[in-house]
């Protein structure tokens, strides 16, 4: 399993959509692997979505995440004018030194 950062813009003055990570993780299709997603709004780099998605590799976790939170931008009404800036998994070096 892999946790994919999506890391958002909001337009001008919008508000983060209430339970965010749920109403994703619905959106989700069973080929997709997404077994959960959390929201944050206040993250250091701006508003982020965590997909924790089964893949069989990075490149496909980070596809999969991008492709689900591109269909939420575009089917939830709260996300309308918000864009993905990168979809990544994040770097961990320091819990391997």
């Amino acid at each position: 399993m892999y946790l994919v950062h999506v890391h958002l813009r909001a337009p001008e003055g919008a508000e983060f959509p209430e339970a965010a990570g749920e109403r994703v993780r619905r959106l989700a299709r069973p080929e997709e692997g997404v077994e959960h997603v959390v929201s944050r709004l206040h993250a250091p780099a701006g508003p982020v979505l965590g997909v924790y998605v089964l893949a069989g590799g990075l490149h496909q976790a980070e596809a999969r995440a991008a492709l689900v939170c591109g269909r939420a931008l575009a089917e939830i009404p709260e996300f309308r004018g918000w864009t993905p800036v990168d979809a990544q998994v994040p770097l961990v070096s320091a819990f391997w030194e």
